[in-house]
C-alpha cells in the first residue's frame, strides 16, 4: 500500500462510487477495484459493502479514511518539504582582493550557475587587508588573496599567476620599446593601485630594489583609472595582464616588464584549522579547474 493507493481508497470513500473514483483519479473501474482488493487484502478486512447504488464503508473502511487522510497530508508535506529544501541555494561568501573579478567573468558565473544550480557565490571585493580579515573573522568562508599569504593563519592553495605590465601613452619613448627594465622607470610619473593592496608593495618593493626611484603621482582602488591618466600621458599605469588587455584604452600601448620572474600570484584561502562546507569545496574544485581550462585566453600575453 502506498500513497497513491491511499489515494483511491480516499476518493472511493468520498464519493461512494467505484466508477466516479475511478475517473477522478484516472483509472479504468476494473483497475479501481483491483487497487480496493489489495488494500483490503493487505488489511485482512472488508473496507466497503457494495451494493447496486455503489458501495458503502465499513467500520474498518471508517476508520482507515481517518488514517489516511493523516498519512497523505503528512507524507505530501514531506515531498513539498524536500522540494522545497532542494529549491534552497547555499549562500557561498568569498572574501575577494579587487581585480579578481575581471577574470572570473560573466563567463565563469554562467558556468558555474550551470553545473552547480544549489549554490550561491557571493563574492566581496575590498582591498587585501579587509578581505583577509573578513575570512578570518569567519565573515566569509574562503578568499582569493594576493600573495604572499600568512601560512600561521591561512591555509592556501595556489590559483592564478598574473605578470604585471605597463599601459604608457603611446607618445612616451618608453612606447616604443618591447619591454621595460626597472631602470626605465627610475623618476617616471607612476599610477597604481593603492597601498591597501599587496600588488601595489609588490611593484613598490621591486622597483625599490632594483635602484629606481618610485615616483608615484596617483594611487587609485581601481586600475581603470590608472590606465585613464595613462590614455591622457600624466602617467604611467602599473597594471597587470588581465586589467591592461581586457580594458584597453585608446592612444596607449601594454609593454612587458623585461624580468619575465615578476609575477603577482593569488591564491584561495581558508582560516587555518577551519573545515570547508562541501559547497565551498565544491567551488574551489570548479575555479581551479575552470582557470585551468581557460588560462591561455585570461592570462596569456598576446603573441607570447
Amino acid at each position: 500500500m502506498d500513497t497513491r493507493d491511499l489515494k483511491v481508497f480516499v476518493a472511493v470513500y468520498e464519493t461512494k462510487s467505484i466508477t466516479r473514483a475511478a475517473k477522478d483519479q484516472f483509472l479504468s473501474p476494473q483497475g479501481c477495484s483491483k487497487i480496493i482488493q489489495k488494500i483490503e487484502a493487505e488489511l485482512g478486512t472488508s473496507l466497503f459493502a457494495r451494493n447496486h447504488f455503489g458501495v458503502k464503508p465499513t467500520p474498518q473502511g471508517d476508520a482507515l479514511y481517518r488514517r489516511a487522510q493523516m498519512v497523505i497530508r503528512l507524507l505530501e508535506g514531506v515531498k513539498d518539504e524536500v522540494e522545497a529544501a532542494r529549491a534552497l541555494k547555499y549562500t557561498l561568501t568569498i572574501a575577494s582582493t579587487q581585480g579578481v573579478s575581471e577574470y572570473l567573468s560573466l563567463a565563469f558565473v554562467r558556468d558555474f550557475a550551470e553545473s552547480h544550480p544549489h549554490i550561491s557565490p557571493r563574492i566581496m571585493e575590498s582591498p587585501d587587508a579587509i578581505a583577509k580579515q573578513r575570512t578570518l573573522d569567519n565573515v566569509a568562508e574562503i578568499g582569493v588573496l594576493g600573495g604572499p599569504v600568512d601560512l600561521s593563519v591561512f591555509h592556501a592553495v595556489p590559483f592564478t599567476s598574473h605578470r604585471p605590465c605597463l599601459v604608457v601613452n603611446e607618445a612616451n619613448p618608453l612606447a616604443r620599446k618591447a619591454a621595460i627594465d626597472y631602470a626605465d622607470l627610475d623618476c617616471q610619473p607612476l599610477a597604481m593601485v593603492s597601498r591597501e593592496f599587496a600588488s601595489h608593495h609588490l611593484v613598490v618593493n621591486r622597483l625599490a630594489n632594483a635602484g629606481a626611484h618610485v615616483d608615484i603621482v596617483m594611487e587609485a582602488t581601481e586600475l581603470d583609472l590608472c590606465h585613464r591618466l595613462a590614455e591622457q600621458g600624466d602617467a604611467i599605469a602599473v597594471s597587470f595582464d588581465f586589467a591592461a588587455w581586457g580594458g584597453r584604452r585608446a592612444h596607449t600601448v601594454i609593454r612587458p616588464f623585461a624580468d619575465r620572474s615578476f609575477v603577482w600570484e593569488t591564491f584561495i584561502v581558508r582560516k587555518a584549522g577551519a573545515d570547508l562546507s562541501p559547497q565551498a569545496q565544491e567551488f574551489c574544485d570548479f575555479a581551479l579547474a575552470w582557470v585551468a581550462d581557460h588560462r591561455a585566453d585570461l592570462f596569456q600575453w598576446p603573441g607570447a
